[in-house]
């Protein structure tokens, strides 16, 4: 519930931001935060997120664009490991093809704002300039609808 009050919080103060001083990008798509919730409350503690869930989701404007990075767990799980984050590395490769699949659920039915589907296998965008400027290029070319993305590695 604190994860949800607070990102419903920076998205209204976004809303309330001159619309053009700015490009901004954000890690989180309000909705998404459902599958967490799904995959860890219990059934009562459910009910009540979604109460909660449903009285702040109208008052937030949906994205100009959504990208989804998608990558297979045993991808994902070496990832976590490089990364080295402490608390990370208890994610369980079970829990990781949960969440793996509840994003394919969501992502298959969303249509609230134009969407990109990056397969992020074989790229890495973080140490790769070219695999990121050849993302960055693609996100030009989108309007609306639904994209996807299967890029090749650019070698460094």
């Amino acid at each position: 519930m604190y994860f949800l009050m607070q990102r419903a919080e920076q998205l209204r103060r976004l809303r309330q931001q001159d619309l053009f001083e700015q490009t901004r990008v954000a890690d989180f798509l309000f909705e998404k935060d459902r599958i967490f919730a799904e995959l860890t409350l219990n059934e009562a503690e459910f009910d009540l997120y979604m109460r909660v869930f449903d009285q702040l989701a109208p008052e937030l404007q949906p994205p100009d664009l959504v990208i989804y990075l998608q990558a297979p767990v045993e991808v994902l799980m070496e990832r976590i490991r490089r990364r080295g984050i402490a608390h990370e590395q208890s994610i369980s490769a079970d829990y990781l093809q949960r969440l793996c699949d509840a994003y394919v659920e969501f992502f298959y039915h969303y249509d609230a704002a134009p969407l990109l589907i990056v397969n992020a296998t074989e790229i890495d965008l973080v140490e790769n300039d070219g695999d990121y400027r050849q993302l960055m290029e693609r996100l030009t070319q989108i309007r609306s609808g639904r994209h996807y993305f299967n890029p090749a590695p650019i070698a460094l």
